[in-house]
């Protein structure tokens, strides 16, 4: 199986924007956008997709983690693509698993609109993906693309809620 990996470069920012075309003779080759910078990134990710890939959907769409210099330019380019697979975590799904860490400062509705106020380009690329009919995957280790018929594996975050690895849940907002 062959790959390419484009690195894009993201302006005067820090974050990532990365694509990844990967396939072999006998397969079709599919797309992977990793991450997307911030907003002004959308054009850069989606003029190389259309010059170097013409006539290509985004099969996997990946947000490495909620920072605004990764997430914000995956808004453009998912308004803009076909795109099957979305792989971001929606840390609301998990307020009630990290509501006592909070230690009674919010109910679990308050928790919710501060994490969805925090991060309003995740509540965003939810509401396209789900308008478009892409599939949202969680991201957390050992959850694999194979589900989907795909050769990546996620090696990031773990998914516990036990106090002990709090700092593994990357689920409370900054």
């Amino acid at each position: 199986m062959s790959y390419e990996v484009d690195f894009l470069p993201v302006g005067e920012s820090y974050g990532d924007a990365i694509v990844v075309r990967y396939g072999d003779e006998t397969t079709r080759n599919t797309l992977h956008v990793v991450d997307g910078g911030r907003i002004d990134t959308a054009d850069t990710i989606i003029e190389h997709i259309e010059k170097h890939y013409p006539g290509y959907f985004i099969d996997h769409m990946v947000l490495s983690h909620a920072d605004n210099d990764h997430a914000c330019g995956l808004v453009g380019v998912l308004e803009h693509f076909r795109v099957n697979h979305l792989w971001m975590n929606r840390p609301w799904l998990y307020a009630h698993e990290v509501l006592h860490h909070f230690h009674g400062n919010f109910t679990l509705e308050g928790l919710i609109a501060d994490i969805k106020e925090r991060h309003p380009y995740l509540v965003e690329l939810e509401e396209i993906a789900l308008k478009k009919g892409a599939q949202i995957h969680e991201v957390f280790q050992g959850v694999s693309d194979r589900q989907v018929q795909g050769p990546c594996a996620v090696a990031q975050a773990l998914r516990r809620t036990d106090s002990r690895f709090r700092e593994n849940t990357h689920l409370v907002p900054d």
